[in-house]
């Protein structure tokens, strides 16, 4: 039995202190629980866990995906300055250079006259100058025609070769000995290649300036100027048949 205070207990024959005053509160009040000594292992301190849920994260911010756009944006102007600096230089390292005028071969010598006659100089200008450098010319002129629609090395080879071979005709009849007979036609004939010669050159000129209207600008008026060049080779070879005189004259 305890007393009133809590200091004594009753053992039957007399009180007896719970505790001296030293060990207050550490001794039990039946003494064989006091050899019991309980040892209690000092427990790890846990430390908070780095791992955050993926339910506790806090969500990307919407501006860091706008950083990530604006880069790319970025990253694709720089690009394309690159390709605007050095794409040309690319370019050039890998297609070969326009070919330059190539220097037209002369017509051959036409033969000797047997007839000294207006019809049979007219006839030997058509078939031993006109013919041979026509058939030269048709093929380059012709293919000027089909590629040169975009500011491609295609298209400008095309018009560098098709101006030679003009300007190549050109000289030859410059220099021709073209009977009074036909004069006339042929010089209508001079007067197309002189057009489809300043046609090419532009052609050619809009290469150098980088201008794709220039290039149009330059087919289209190459193909006013040739429209009826072909009709009027041919009406060369009428009028010398229909005015040209087969009498002999000279000596």
């Amino acid at each position: 039995m305890m007393s009133p205070d809590g200091k004594y207990f009753w053992d039957g024959q007399k009180w007896v202190a719970v505790a001296s005053a030293s060990d207050a509160g550490h001794r039990s009040v039946f003494p064989s629980w006091n050899e019991i000594h309980v040892t209690v292992a000092d427990q790890p301190v846990r430390q908070p866990s780095s791992d955050v849920p993926l339910w506790e994260r806090a969500p990307k911010s919407k501006m860091s995906y706008g950083i990530y756009v604006a880069g790319g944006f970025l990253a694709l102007l720089v690009l394309f300055g690159l390709i605007s600096a050095w794409g040309p230089l690319i370019v050039s390292y890998f297609v070969a250079a326009p070919e330059p005028p190539r220097a037209v071969t002369p017509s051959p010598t036409p033969p000797p006259l047997t007839v000294r006659s207006d019809y049979a100089r007219a006839d030997g200008f058509l078939t031993y100058q006109v013919t041979p450098a026509m058939a030269k010319v048709w093929p380059a002129i012709q293919l000027f025609n089909e590629t040169c629609v975009n500011l491609t090395s295609t298209c400008q080879n095309a018009a560098t070769a098709a101006l030679a071979q003009v300007k190549g005709v050109e000289s030859m009849i410059d220099h021709a000995q073209i009977p009074t007979c036909i004069a006339s036609q042929v010089a209508k004939v001079r007067g197309e290649l002189t057009g489809m010669d300043a046609a090419i050159t532009l052609a050619v000129k809009a290469f150098a300036d980088n201008k794709k209207t220039e290039l149009s600008t330059a087919v289209s008026r190459y193909r006013a100027a040739s429209k009826t060049l072909n009709a009027d080779i041919a009406a060369i070879s009428k009028a010398a048949t229909a005015r040209c005189d087969t009498l002999a004259t000279g000596p």
